[in-house]
C-alpha cells in the first residue's frame, strides 16, 4: 500500500484523537493508588532506591507496574517535574498510541474506510477507555503493550517468519514489564514460535533468537528477587486471599451490561454457527484463523483468572479497559465474515458502537451527583416497563459496592480530591514537632497521597499492599456484628405505617440507627436504601418485608473487601510505635510516644517476618 492508501488511517486516527483527548480531559482524575507508585519514584528520586520505606526498612514491592515507575522517574529526572504532573500526560501518550495502532491495522486489515472511523471513534469516544487514559495508574501503558501484541500476532498470519514472532516477543515483553498480567503475554507467544518452526519461513535458531526481547522480563524478575526477596510483587500477597469467583463473576457481568459484551457474544455465536454449518470454515480456525484463536484463546483465559480468582478489581472495569479496542475490532471483523451488503454492517457496527459506549456515559453523569456515594441504582431512573430490565445489574453492582469493589471513577477522584487538599504538596517538613533526622511513624489503611505527600515520615500499610508481613498473615477481616435477630426491634421501630415492611424512606431512618456505617462502606442513608433494595427486593414492590431485610442483615456480615481483607498480626503496628497523628486537620508528632531506633526497627522486621514463616 503506498501513497494516499498508506496514510489512510489518518483521518479517523486524528478524529479519535480530538475526542479522546476531549474525554480524557473531561474524565481527567488522579487516584489515591497512582500515589503508592509515586511515593517509590519519589523515594527513587531522593537517592534511596525503590523502596517504600528507606533504610533501615526492608525493602518492598508495593507496587506491580515496574516499567510505569521507572518511566515516571525517568520523566521527572528530564523535566524537574514530579509525577503528579506528569502521569496523566504520559498515560494519554500511551492511550493514543493504542488508538494509532489500532487505525494503522484496521486499514491494512482491508476495513473499509466507515468502518475504521466508527471502530476508532468508538474506542475514543468510550467512558472506560477515557477514564484510564489518565487516573495517574500504568493502565493505558498497558493496554497499549496489550493491543499492540495482539495485532501483532494478528499480522503475524498463519505462517509467521522470525522477523512478526520478534515483534510479538517485544509488546509482549513490554507487558510483563508493565504488569504482571503480562506474564501470559509471554507464554502465549511461545506457540508461535511452532509455527514459525512450521512455516519453514526461518531457520530454527533464527526463530529461537526472535525470543531475545523476553529475557528483559526474565531480568527483571531475576532483579526483583535479589532487590525485595520475592518473585511476585507484595501487592499479590496482599490482595489475593483465597478464590473469588461470587464477586468476579458479578463485576464480568457488569461489564458486560455496560460494554455491550453480549450483543459482540451474539455475533460470536452466529459467526460460530455459520462456521459449523460449512465445515470447511471451521477447519480455517486451525489454518487461516490460527493467530486470531491464539489472541482470542489469551484474552478469554486472563478474562477467566481475573473473574474466578482475583474477583475483579478495586476499581470499575481497569482490568478490562484494554480489550474495549480489541472488542470493536473483533466485532468489525465478525460482521465482515458473516457478509451482507456493506451498508448493512456498517448500520450494525454503528448500533453496536452506541450500545457498548451510551451506558457508560449515561452512568458516568449519574454517578458524578453523588461523587462520594459510588453506587447509583440505574433502575431508579427508568420507566417501570424498563426498570426490571437493569434489576439484575442493579443488584450485582450494590453487592460490589458493599465489598469495594468496581468501585467508579467518581468516587476514586473524589476521595483524592479530599486528601490533596489536606496534603497539597510532597515536601519534608509537614510534621508539627518532628525534627530534622526524627521517625516520625503513621499507620494508615489509604496509603497513597498521605504517602507521597508526607516524604520525611514511615508509613505502616495496615492493609499490607506495602508491607511485607501484613501480607502474609493469617489475620483477616473477622464477620462483622450484624445479625437478623439484633435488627428485628429497629425493624418494627422504623416501620411507621406498620405494613410490615421498610419503604426507601424508612430504610434511611433505619441505616444511622443500627450504624450500617460499621461495615466500613459510608453512605448516606438514602443510598443505603437504594442500595438494599437493589440487593434484596426480590418482588420489586419498592420495600423489604420482614424476610428481605433478614437477608440484606446477612449480606452486611460478609467481611471480605478488595485488598482490604488483610489485617496485622497482633501487636506488630504498635511494635512500630506509630507517633505521628491526624489532629484537626493536621498531622503534629505525638511526643509520648517513644522514638524507634534503627535498631529496634530491624529487630521487630526481622522477628515478625521469620514468625511469619519466613527469614530474609
Amino acid at each position: 500500500m503506498t501513497g494516499a492508501g498508506a496514510r489512510a488511517w489518518l483521518p479517523p486516527f486524528l478524529a479519535g484523537a480530538l475526542l479522546l483527548v476531549f474525554c480524557w480531559w473531561r474524565l481527567w482524575f488522579l487516584c489515591d493508588d497512582a500515589f503508592i507508585a509515586f511515593r517509590y519514584v519519589g523515594n527513587a528520586y531522593d537517592g534511596h532506591g525503590l523502596v517504600w520505606n528507606p533504610a533501615p526498612w526492608q525493602p518492598v514491592e508495593g507496587y506491580s507496574c515496574f516499567l510505569w515507575v521507572v518511566t515516571l522517574l525517568l520523566a521527572w529526572l528530564g523535566t524537574g517535574l514530579p509525577p503528579p504532573l506528569t502521569a496523566n500526560g504520559l498515560a494519554l501518550a500511551c492511550a493514543l498510541g493504542t488508538l494509532w495502532l489500532l487505525s494503522r491495522w484496521l486499514v491494512r486489515a482491508g476495513a473499509r474506510p466507515v468502518a475504521t472511523w466508527l471502530v476508532v471513534l468508538a474506542t475514543a469516544g468510550s467512558a472506560t477507555f477515557a477514564t484510564w487514559a489518565s487516573s495517574g495508574l500504568e493502565t493505558a501503558m498497558f493496554g497499549l503493550f496489550a493491543v499492540g501484541w495482539t495485532l501483532a500476532v494478528l499480522a503475524a498470519g498463519p505462517q509467521p517468519n522470525a522477523a512478526a514472532l520478534r515483534r510479538v516477543a517485544l509488546w509482549a515483553a513490554l507487558a510483563m514489564l508493565t504488569r504482571p498480567d503480562g506474564a501470559l503475554l509471554g507464554l502465549a507467544t511461545l506457540p508461535l514460535l511452532l509455527r514459525v518452526f512450521a512455516s519453514g519461513a526461518s531457520r530454527w535458531w533464527q526463530a529461537g533468537l526472535a525470543l531475545w526481547p523476553l529475557l528483559l522480563p526474565v531480568a527483571h524478575l531475576g532483579w526483583r528477587f535479589w532487590y525485595y526477596g520475592e518473585w511476585l510483587p507484595n501487592t499479590y500477597y496482599a490482595k489475593v486471599v483465597a478464590a473469588w469467583p461470587e464477586s468476579g463473576l458479578r463485576y464480568l457481568y457488569c461489564f458486560a451490561c455496560e460494554h455491550g459484551v453480549l450483543a459482540w457474544g451474539l455475533l460470536a455465536l452466529l459467526w460460530l454457527g455459520r462456521a459449523a454449518l460449512r465445515g470447511a470454515d471451521l477447519l480455517q480456525l486451525f489454518g487461516r484463523a490460527a493467530p486470531a484463536a491464539l489472541a482470542t484463546a489469551t484474552w478469554l483465559a486472563y478474562v477467566v483468572y481475573y473473574s474466578l480468582m482475583i474477583g475483579g478489581d478495586h476499581f470499575a472495569w481497569r482490568p478490562f479497559a484494554h480489550l474495549l479496542p480489541l472488542l470493536f475490532a473483533s466485532a468489525w471483523w465478525l460482521l465482515r465474515e458473516l457478509g451482507g451488503g456493506e451498508a448493512l454492517r456498517s448500520g450494525l457496527l454503528a448500533a453496536f458502537a452506541v450500545v457498548a459506549t451510551v451506558p457508560g456515559w449515561w452512568l458516568e453523569l449519574r454517578f458524578e451527583r453523588a461523587p462520594a456515594e459510588g453506587y447509583v441504582r440505574a433502575g431508579a431512573a427508568l420507566p417501570a416497563p424498563l426498570d426490571g430490565l437493569v434489576a439484575g445489574y442493579d443488584r450485582c453492582r450494590a453487592w460490589l459496592r458493599l465489598r469495594f469493589v468496581a468501585l467508579p471513577r467518581s468516587l476514586h477522584a473524589h476521595s483524592c480530591e479530599q486528601l490533596r487538599r489536606l496534603l497539597p504538596e510532597r515536601r519534608p517538613g509537614q510534621v508539627a514537632g518532628l525534627v530534622a533526622g526524627g521517625r516520625g511513624v503513621y499507620r494508615t489503611v489509604a496509603a497513597g497521597v498521605v504517602a507521597w505527600s508526607l516524604a520525611d515520615v514511615d508509613i505502616v500499610d495496615e492493609v499490607g499492599l506495602n508491607d511485607w508481613v501484613v501480607a502474609r498473615s493469617a489475620a483477616v477481616t473477622a464477620p462483622l456484628p450484624f445479625a437478623a435477630a439484633a435488627l428485628a426491634p429497629a425493624f418494627a421501630a422504623v416501620d411507621a405505617d406498620r405494613d410490615g415492611r421498610l419503604g426507601s424512606a424508612e430504610i434511611a431512618v433505619l441505616a444511622p440507627l443500627v450504624r450500617l456505617d460499621q461495615t466500613g462502606v459510608l453512605l448516606a442513608p438514602a443510598t443505603w436504601a437504594s442500595l438494599l433494595l437493589a440487593l434484596c427486593d426480590g418482588n420489586r414492590d419498592g420495600g423489604l418485608d420482614r424476610g428481605e431485610f433478614a437477608a440484606a442483615a446477612e449480606l452486611l456480615r460478609d467481611p471480605r473487601h478488595m485488598a482490604h481483607e488483610r489485617t496485622p498480626p497482633p501487636g506488630y503496628v504498635e511494635a512500630l510505635r506509630p507517633n505521628v497523628l491526624l489532629r484537626d486537620g493536621r498531622f503534629v508528632l505525638d511526643p509520648a510516644v517513644p522514638e524507634l531506633t534503627d535498631r529496634q526497627l530491624v529487630e521487630i522486621e526481622t522477628g515478625y517476618r521469620a514468625s511469619a514463616g519466613r527469614r530474609r
